[in-house]
C-alpha cells in the first residue's frame, strides 16, 4: 500500500511538471516522451543483457580452460617449465593447473601459485588458494597434502611448516625432523636452509642466529642480519655497526669489526670506519690496505678577466674589452682529489701521495694550493696543499 500511494504521486507530479509544457496523455509530446523513454530503456536493458551474456560466456571459457583446456603454445604467457614434460598454467583468478604436456594429462587443478626448491630438491611448494602443500617436479603428483597454512620451499633435503604457530622442519615424507618450538612471525624472511644452515630469529624478530640440520643452534642469536654469499660458502653478519664474514664452517675470514662489508667474486671489498678501503681474497689475506675507486681534477677561477682587442673603425683606436664581462680563465689545482669508501674524499698529488685521508664529503679547488673541503653537510674547512686546515 506504501508504494502503490508513492508511485501515485510520483505520476501525478509528473503529470504535473510536463503539464506545464503542455503534456496530454493523447498528445503528441506524451507519445514523443513515453517513446523516447521506452527507447532509452529498451537500450539499457539491451546493454545489461549483453554484458550478462559476456560474463557468462567469459566465465564459462575459462571453466572449460581449467577443466579440459592443455596450454601447448611455446608463447603461452602462463605455462612455467618445471620438469621434463610437465608444467604449471597459471590463471589469473588462482586457478591454475599442473599438466602433463606430452600427454594433455591434468595432475593437479585450482592450483594459486607453486614455489621451485633450491638444488637438487624434487618437491614443490603450491597453494590451493587455502592451504600449503608438495607435489613432485618430476610426476607432478601431490607428495604432501595442503593441509598448512604457511610453508616454504624445499633446500637441503628441508622444508619449514608452520602448525599451531610454530615454524617445524619436514622431510621429503612430510615427516617433522625439527621442532624447537619456534614462533612463526608473520612477513619474516628466511625458515630455508642454505649450505646446511637456517637463519632462525629471536621471538621478537630483533636478533638472528644459524641452525644446523640437527636443529642445534651454532651462531648464536646475536646479530642484527646473516645472509649468505650466492654459492652458500660465506656468511655475511652484522651486528650493530660491525660486521664480518665467516666461512661455511662458521670460522671467521673477516673479524668482527666497525666496517662495510661488499663480497665480490674471488675477493672481499672492506670499507673502514675511516672511509678508507681494503681488499683481501675469499681466504681473508690482504691483498691491499688502501686503494681507491677513482680520482678527478680540480679547477678553480683565476683572478685575471680574459679580453679582447677591437679596433674602433671610424677613429682608428684599438683598445679592450672583455670577452665576458664575469668570466675568469680557468686553472688546474696542484693536488687532485681521489674518492675512496661512501664517495669519501682527500687530497694526494700528482705522483700518487696521499696527503690527506678520505675525510671529506666534496672538496673545491678555490687557488693552485688552497682547498673547499666539505667535512658533513653544512660545515666546510680550507685546506692548504700539505693537508693543514686554514685557520
Amino acid at each position: 500500500m506504501f508504494f502503490s500511494v508513492l508511485w501515485k504521486g510520483i505520476c501525478q507530479a509528473l503529470g504535473w511538471f510536463f503539464g506545464l509544457f503542455g503534456y496530454k496523455r493523447d498528445g503528441k509530446f506524451a507519445k514523443c516522451v513515453w517513446g523516447l523513454f521506452a527507447t532509452s530503456a529498451a537500450i539499457v536493458m539491451a546493454s545489461i543483457a549483453f554484458l550478462i551474456i559476456a560474463a557468462f560466456i567469459n566465465e564459462a571459457w575459462r571453466w572449460y580452460d581449467r577443466q579440459y583446456g592443455i596450454c601447448d603454445s611455446s608463447y603461452c604467457y602462463g605455462k612455467t617449465y618445471i620438469s621434463r614434460d610437465i608444467y604449471f598454467h597459471n590463471h589469473d583468478d588462482g586457478k591454475g593447473y599442473v599438466y602433463n604436456i606430452r600427454t594433455g594429462e591434468k595432475y593437479l587443478k585450482h592450483v594459486a601459485w607453486i614455489a621451485k626448491p633450491t638444488g637438487k630438491d624434487t618437491l614443490i611448494c603450491f597453494s590451493n588458494g587455502k592451504k600449503r602443500g608438495y607435489f613432485s617436479k618430476n610426476t607432478g603428483k601431490v607428495i604432501i597434502e595442503p593441509k598448512y597454512d604457511h610453508a616454504w620451499i624445499f633446500s637441503d633435503g628441508l622444508a619449514s611448516v608452520e602448525e599451531d604457530g610454530y615454524i617445524k622442519f619436514i622431510d621429503a615424507t612430510g615427516k617433522v625432523v625439527i621442532d624447537k618450538k619456534m614462533p612463526y612471525i608473520p612477513n619474516m624472511e628466511g625458515y630455508v636452509f642454505h649450505g646446511d644452515y637456517c637463519v632462525v630469529d629471536t621471538n621478537d624478530g630483533e636478533q638472528c642466529g644459524l641452525m644446523d640440520k640437527t636443529g642445534n643452534i651454532v651462531l648464536p642469536m646475536e646479530y642484527s642480519s646473516i645472509y649468505p654469499t650466492n654459492d652458500f660458502r660465506m656468511w655475511l653478519v652484522k651486528k650493530g655497526e660491525e660486521m664480518a664474514v665467516f666461512d661455511k664452517d662458521l670460522k671467521p675470514i673477516i673479524p668482527m669489526m666497525e666496517c662495510f662489508i661488499y663480497i665480490n667474486d674471488g675477493t672481499i671489498d672492506v670499507t673502514m670506519s675511516d672511509h678508507t678501503m681494503r681488499k683481501y681474497d675469499i681466504q681473508g689475506t690482504l691483498i691491499n690496505d688502501f686503494y681507491i675507486s677513482g680520482v678527478r681534477a680540480l679547477e678553480y677561477e683565476k683572478d685575471e678577466i680574459l679580453y679582447r682587442r677591437e679596433t674602433n673603425d671610424g677613429e682608428g683606436n684599438e683598445y679592450d674589452v672583455p670577452v665576458v664581462e664575469s668570466y675568469h680563465p680557468m686553472a688546474t689545482a696542484r693536488l687532485r682529489a681521489y674518492v675512496a669508501g661512501q664517495g669519501y674524499e682527500g687530497l694526494m698529488t700528482t705522483d700518487g701521495r696521499i696527503v690527506t685521508m678520505p675525510l671529506y664529503k666534496d672538496i673545491d679547488a678555490i687557488g693552485n694550493d688552497l682547498y673547499l673541503c666539505t667535512s658533513t653537510n653544512y660545515d666546510k674547512v680550507i685546506v692548504n696543499g700539505k693537508g693543514e686546515i686554514v685557520k
